[in-house]
């Protein structure tokens, strides 16, 4: 019998119970014929409150982003005039079918990223590393699509892992991780575009512009590491939420702190795990430079790998310095063919370069989407009424 159906009966026999029958001895108030007795308030009924719509958003905060949006196509728009269309076309059609070397050269550095997510695990509760893959490529399918950067996703990629993991250590996971990934980020830009100024142009004026732009980046970064190892990174991170009047309920607040704590414990733990996820992302990184360099040969140009990793190096840089434009829209391209123009390749090779590579981006981005569409809807307990046993809804 369902919860359901016990209920009704249970209403039905008391209606079939007389104030005589349900008892002849006289409670506190009186006999049974009490008048108390007999206009007995009725059960308080919950009243379910409607949940609360969204706020509409802000037509200031969609007019940003449109002008952004369009201040990186106009960026990409005359960048592609400067180096000639007709000749940009010419060269993706060169590369043909070597186009799918580029994708395949993008999923060995996303498995590589994924060695760096599934060495962080602890503890009995673990994802196995396919899995860690295919909910990786779900997640970063978000951050190359969004208007967000490259942070987009990460809420993905804690809700996949929760079903396995748990809230806490799904979203504590993930924060490191990426933090991780970001530390291999940073020594692979910092290497890359210095000595690549420092020996390729050989400009003081450069290099001094290039250390303006890292040193920000590196400052933001020793921050949220000096935070999380001391264990108040997120509860950090809600104070400045406070600026915009985001109130948290005290129940969230324990689960931010449930965070603290396991980011501060990862910190303090075993460093080998630390110092394998931190090589397998450098490792990701470098194969960066191994695109660039792929992209090339299939232009049939030729290229050092020192000069594909500055190329790779500084374009990162100048989408990092451009974060605030949608996926850095022009800024990746105009990198690219900066820095292929310094170097004696030409300047529409550059941007080919870079063009080539947010389309195979995008791709991949697709794939990843169309998972995490495909992705199997989570099973919810249905909580259980009068000692029945929890059923999966």
């Amino acid at each position: 019998m369902s919860a359901a159906d016990e209920g009704s009966d249970s209403v039905a026999s008391a209606e079939e119970k007389s104030p005589e029958s349900s008892g002849g001895a006289p409670d506190e108030s009186g006999g049974p014929g009490d008048s108390s007795a007999a206009t007995a308030s009725p059960p308080e009924v919950e009243v379910l409150e409607r949940p609360k719509r969204k706020p509409p958003r802000s037509w200031k905060n969609i007019a940003l982003k449109t002008f952004l949006t369009l201040l990186g196509v106009a960026l990409l728009g005359g960048f592609l005039w400067g180096a000639g269309p007709a000749e940009v076309a010419q060269n993706i059609r060169t590369v043909g079918w070597g186009f799918f070397w580029l994708v395949a050269v993008a999923l060995t550095w996303r498995a590589c990223a994924t060695t760096g997510s599934w060495v962080l695990q602890s503890g009995e509760r673990r994802v196995s590393w396919g899995k860690m893959f295919l909910i990786r490529s779900a997640g970063e399918s978000i951050n190359m699509l969004s208007f967000f950067g490259n942070v987009a996703g990460e809420p993905i990629k804690a809700m996949l892992l929760k079903r396995d993991l748990g809230g806490a250590e799904a979203t504590g996971l993930v924060l490191l991780d990426k933090t991780v990934f970001f530390l291999a980020s940073m020594v692979f830009m910092v290497v890359g575009t210095l000595s690549g100024v420092w020996v390729l142009a050989d400009t003081t004026g450069l290099v001094i512009t290039t250390v303006a732009l890292i040193v920000p980046w590196l400052a933001a970064l020793s921050w949220i590491v000096w935070r999380q190892y001391k264990g108040d990174f997120v509860t950090q991170v809600m104070r400045i939420t406070r600026i915009f009047r985001v109130r948290l309920s005290d129940k969230t607040l324990g689960k931010l702190r449930r965070i603290d704590t396991i980011l501060a414990e990862a910190w303090r733990g075993k460093k080998s795990r630390f110092y394998l996820s931190f090589s397998a992302h450098l490792m990701g990184r470098l194969l960066r430079a191994v695109d660039v360099w792929v992209c090339v040969i299939l232009l049939g140009e030729e290229i050092h790998l020192f000069e594909a990793y500055f190329a790779a190096a500084s374009g990162m840089l100048s989408s990092a310095s451009f974060v605030f434009i949608p996926g850095s829209l022009g800024a990746f391209e105009g990198g690219h063919a900066f820095v292929f123009e310094a170097i004696g390749l030409g300047f529409s090779a550059g941007l080919t370069v870079g063009i080539l590579r947010r389309i195979r981006n995008y791709f991949i981005a697709a794939l990843g989407y169309l998972l995490l569409v495909l992705w199997p809807p989570a099973r919810e307990e249905v909580p259980p009424q009068d000692g029945e046993r929890p059923a999966a809804a």
